[in-house]
């Protein structure tokens, strides 16, 4: 994007890809996971497939459904339709850490983030699709699970920077889901907001920037999600602007 060319192809799967994450700390490195059990990792400045994890064996449900990096960018969280949290280690190619019956086994992309600021810490959708799963990845079994904050399927979850407003020092996290609430709470489920956006929810996120810090240049902060529509929600004035331009496809990816 830093210079005008062509679209590269990278056809590596046997599968459909579900999800893509980007390295934090190197641009050009990112992995996808796919619907062949497998997560592939590349180079987007050379074009070039580095590695394959295969993540699930021929007995077991072959959906990778989730893949995230870590906040250190050496390790791979990876959810499947096997209700399984897998954890890689990039340097070495090693499946090191495996969590059980614990994540949801849908097809479709499902929740699954890390906190920016932590590298053991992760959350994911948890087995009935309506609450979380919290991992710290020094141990050897989920942290905490917190069922049922929404009455449908999470479709997305992140870690919300603490300069928002609803933060006061806690970890908060945004969930987004299908019964078209947008949720902000603690990491043991406390409410702390809900945005309505009247249409299911498949993706949420929020500008890079501090909270209102770019507000002299005449710009704030927003928070996205997305559906059949894209919307923006600004603190204390609600939802500010939607957009329909995907026609009848919904919006599965926002960043």
């Amino acid at each position: 994007m830093q210079r005008e060319g062509k679209v590269q192809y990278l056809k590596y799967h046997q599968g459909s890809v579900i999800s893509v994450s980007f390295h934090p700390k190197d641009r050009f490195l990112f992995c996808s996971g796919a619907y062949d059990g497998k997560v592939n990792l590349y180079s987007c400045q050379r074009y070039e497939f580095l590695q394959s994890y295969v993540i699930t064996s021929v007995s077991l449900a072959r959906n990778v459904n989730a893949v995230r990096f870590n906040c250190e960018g050496d390790r791979i969280l990876v959810s499947t339709t096997a209700r399984k949290l897998s954890v890689i280690d990039v340097t070495r190619g090693d499946q090191i850490l495996s969590y059980d019956n614990c994540t949801f086994n849908g097809r479709d992309r499902t929740g699954l983030a890390t906190d920016p600021s932590n590298p053991n810490i992760a959350v994911s959708c948890c087995v009935n699709g309506r609450g979380i799963a919290l991992f710290d990845l020094r141990m050897q079994l989920p942290l905490d699970f917190v069922y049922d904050i929404h009455t449908e399927v999470i479709r997305d979850v992140m870690f919300l920077h603490g300069s928002w407003p609803w933060c006061s020092g806690e970890t908060t996290l945004v969930t987004a889901a299908e019964d078209g609430i947008c949720r902000i709470s603690t990491m043991d489920g406390r409410c702390l907001h809900t945005i309505s956006a009247n249409q299911p929810l498949n993706a949420v996120t929020i500008t890079p920037e501090l909270y209102d810090s770019g507000l002299d240049d005449g710009f704030c902060s927003l928070l996205m999600m997305g559906g059949s529509n894209i919307c923006a929600y600004v603190p204390n004035e609600g939802i500010k602007e939607t957009h329909r331009q995907n026609k009848t496809a919904p919006i599965w990816k926002l960043r």
